[in-house]
């Protein structure tokens, strides 16, 4: 069986309703938890688009806590979105090109919620 390739517009569409955590909905002290494939990732945000990451390929790299961006979500090539920071069935791109492996799952932590 046969499938076709996505279009850029096929997946500009596929973004613009996909089910995810957006960049405007994470505020200062917010954490996500970030269930891949392969790891789990805690990302703290610190605001200015700053994120503390640790987990995932920074943990097996020997680096518990990284400070860096998350750039968006793609699902595995050079088509980006920036408006997401997490979204299952997409890759995240951190700020230092890290790409995880597919997201099955996000838990978003409220600030409020944080000791």
């Amino acid at each position: 069986m046969r499938t076709r390739a996505l279009s850029l517009t096929d997946l500009t569409q596929h973004a613009s309703v996909a089910v995810g955590v957006r960049r405007a909905e994470v505020g200062p002290g917010d954490v996500l938890v970030l269930y891949t494939q392969n790891s789990v990732y805690s990302a703290r945000c610190l605001g200015n688009g700053m994120f503390a990451v640790s987990g995932g390929w920074f943990e097996s790299e020997g680096h518990p806590e990284v400070l860096t961006s998350i750039a968006g979500c793609t699902w595995g090539g050079k088509c980006i979105q920036q408006d997401l920071v997490a979204s299952p069935g997409m890759r995240v791109e951190f700020g230092n090109r890290v790409l995880t492996s597919v997201l099955k799952r996000v838990v978003k932590i409220p600030a409020s919620m944080m000791n």
